[in-house]
């Protein structure tokens, strides 16, 4: 559990970086922040997300324009090299107060599943819910399985960080392996779409803070609470221990 102080100072406002964490098995330091806070790595990680959605085609996924000013999100996650160059990220919406908000909602557009969709929104928002968007990773960046591994794990770190039980991701068939080696779960009751077209069949995932570590290897869970104690005590200290080039 995370302690008091580190929850009040996440939502003090003040404008300093959140926290971060070294991964050595990628070779690279992750800071969590919010985009306020930290426009420049902001723009790193969101022209990044952009150019990689391209490259495959599937911009109309993520509402760019929209997400673009950091107003819609909470935090977000970016992998930074030691030359400072962000190879990759995430970015958090909510936690919410309304079903309405939840941009699933959009993808599945009415068709079957949306009513299932609707109905499990509904039965974990009291105990607070948010949605990870536009997660990608550098195409051809060095050691590319085992950072896509690690940040599989900021999932979970940004929920512990929300203080929130529950987070939800929309994924691709391809994508489902990697996002639950970190506790997330196919949801069964909610049929998948073609989105953002016919190429690619949609999931909807649930990760629940309470179910994680009995759904993980023993050392993605070693990982993720070693992260977690670097996060919360760079927090502690105020500062994050991103590389010059990249602040």
């Amino acid at each position: 559990m995370i302690a008091e102080s580190a929850v009040n100072w996440l939502h003090s406002g003040a404008p300093v970086v959140l926290g971060s964490y070294e991964d050595a098995g990628s070779g690279r330091t992750f800071v969590v922040a919010r985009p306020a806070d930290e426009p420049a790595l902001w723009q790193d990680y969101f022209r990044g997300a952009r150019r990689n959605y391209r490259r495959y085609g599937v911009e109309q996924a993520v509402n760019f324009d929209e997400a673009a000013t950091g107003e819609s999100t909470a935090v977000f996650v970016a992998a930074v090299d030691p030359n400072g160059q962000v190879v990759g990220g995430l970015r958090a919406q909510g936690p919410f107060s309304r079903v309405e908000q939840v941009y699933a909602l959009r993808e599945w557009a009415g068709r079957k599943g949306t009513d299932q969709l609707r109905k499990e929104l509904v039965q974990r928002m009291d105990e607070g819910v948010v949605e990870i968007k536009a997660v990608w990773v550098e195409h051809g960046a060095a050691r590319h399985g085992e950072l896509t591994t690690t940040m599989s794990r900021a999932f979970v770190h940004v929920l512990r960080l929300l203080q929130v039980r529950y987070a939800l991701c929309t994924a691709a068939s391809h994508a489902l392996p990697r996002w639950r080696s970190s506790g997330g779960v196919v949801s069964t009751g909610v049929s998948p779409v073609p989105y953002p077209d016919e190429r690619y069949l949609t999931w909807l995932m649930w990760w629940d803070r309470q179910e994680i570590s009995r759904l993980i290897s023993a050392d993605q869970n070693w990982n993720m609470e070693r992260e977690l104690q670097q996060l919360l005590g760079s927090a502690a200290r105020g500062h994050a221990t991103a590389t010059p080039a990249a602040r």
